[in-house]
This record gives C-alpha cells, structure tokens and sequence, in this order.
C-alpha cells in the first residue's frame, strides 16, 4: 500500500479532482466545496502521507548497522518525520473544525482547536526543519570526507539567491512590524526560524543531489531530489501565504496556493521510499 507507484496514483488523482473542486466553488460560490475538500480528503491524504514518510524513514534506519554514520542521520531523518506526522494530525484533525475532529462531540472541546493547531504548527515547522537540517548536515560532512561533494549548478544558485531575497524581505517585514509597535505571541516568534531552516535545507539538499547525482541517476539520487523538490514546494507555499498577507496574491486565488502542500507532502513520502529501493537493490545484488 506504501509503494511510490502508489503514492503518486493517488496524488495524481487528488489534485485533478481538487482543481474541479475549486472551478465548482468559483461557479457556484459555495465555501462549503473547497472547506468539505481540504478538511476530509485532503486532510486524510497529508495523514497518510505523513505516516509513510515516518514508516520509510524507520526501516531505514534500522537497516544501517549500529555505529555507522548514517544511522545517525536517519535516527534525526525519522525523528524530523515523527514531528511532521504529529504536526499533520493536530493541524489536519485536531486543529481544524471539521468532521474529522473528535473535541467538536465534547463540552468546550472546540476551544482546545487554535491551541493544537499552533502546537502541531510548530511540530511541522521549526521543530521539524532543524531536525532534518541537522540530518542532512551529517550527510553532507559524509560526502565531503568521502571527496564525492557535488558542485551547485547555475540554476541551483538562482533559486537560493531568489528565496534567499525572500526570506531577507521578511525578516525586514518582522522588524518594520516591531519598530512600529507590533507585538508578536510567543507561538508566532517560536515559529520565526521556520522559513530560515527552510533556505538552509534547501541549499543542503541541493547539495546531496548534486553530489549523489554525479554517480550517475539511481535511487539514492531520487531520494535527496524528492527532498530538494518537498522543500522548494514548501518554501513557494510559504511565499504565497506571505503575498496574500501583504495583498499582492487576492482572494480567491490565493486559495490555490492551498494545492501546494499535497505535492510537498508526496515528495517527503517518497524520499525515505527511494532510500528503501537503493538498501534493497544493494542487498539482492
């Protein structure tokens, strides 16, 4: 039920049927197509999504003896994905009024929703980020000492330059907000390193695939291209969120940037699965 082919039919088929969803709402001005969507199917298949990435990342882990370096890195790689999977289910089940939600049956239980969904934001944001970036940084020390580290192509270089402006253009924004008085809650500043970590693994996946890639195309490859793509998929979600914040992205078509996080959420799913591919080709050969 967890193989890649699997994963990608079902993606395929929830995106298509998301966009006529979203032509559907636009004709008929219904809200409750596009909420029905993305707080039942939408939110299952993020759950689940989370949980194969957990899944993967586990029996890789367990698939490196004790002692040898990337063990090490997977423990932090399945721990960065325990945090998505339990961020995903407070903010897809519990931090959501929907259907879904159990406390929506019980006295006052809705009033516990904003509160999980900060705490699983914070779980899928920063908590999760510095995991995986201290992963990948394990990883990337490997491939030095190896002497096989991979060079940045042009187009590699385009992007960090351009979500690097990005995250310099909100920190400004952050700092303009404060000298004009703006007080920020604790969970907004807890989740302030969220778009930093985010530049720092892309630019560290972009690295590994680089240098994977040099070997020559294989599973190992297709696993740290999964997360340069998951990254850079997170990272445009963030920028659309943050052009409707200061108006440049209007309503209502800013609600397609919601479709960005169900092909972020495939390309975490599938790294660790291509990494599985690569330990289990290498062991029937």
């Amino acid at each position: 039920m967890a193989s890649s082919r699997l994963i990608l039919l079902t993606t395929f088929g929830y995106l298509p049927a998301g966009l006529v969803v979203f032509a559907v709402w636009r004709t008929t001005g219904n809200d409750a197509w596009i909420e029905i969507f993305f707080q039942i199917p939408g939110a299952l298949l993020l759950v689940w999504l989370a949980a194969v990435g957990l899944l993967f990342s586990v029996r890789v882990t367990l698939g490196f003896f004790p002692g040898e370096p990337m063990r090490s890195a997977w423990q932090l790689i399945a721990l960065s994905a325990g945090s998505e999977l339990a961020g995903s289910i407070l903010i897809q089940v519990f931090g959501t009024k929907s259907l879904l939600n159990p406390l929506t049956h019980f006295p006052h239980g809705v009033e516990q929703v904003p509160v999980l969904r900060t705490v699983g934001t914070i779980l899928d944001g920063p908590c999760r980020f510095a995991l995986l970036a201290t992963a990948l940084y394990l990883v990337l020390r490997l491939y030095r000492q190896s002497g096989f580290l991979g060079r940045y192509t042009p187009l590699d270089w385009v992007a960090l330059v351009v979500f690097g402006g990005y995250v310099a253009r909100e920190a400004m924004d952050v700092v303009w907000a404060m000298q004009r008085g703006k007080a920020f809650s604790a969970a907004e500043i807890l989740n302030f390193p969220a778009d930093p970590l985010l530049w720092v693994l892309l630019a560290q996946a972009l690295r590994l695939f680089r240098s994977v890639e040099r070997m020559g195309a294989g599973w190992i490859s297709r696993c740290y291209g999964a997360f340069s793509v998951g990254i850079f998929l997170i990272l445009v979600g963030d920028v659309m969120i943050w052009a409707t914040v200061w108006g440049y992205l209007p309503w209502p078509w800013s609600a397609l940037g919601w479709f960005v996080w169900i092909p972020a959420a495939v390309a975490f799913a599938l790294a660790p699965l291509y990494q599985w591919e690569a330990m289990r080709n290498a062991e029937s050969s």
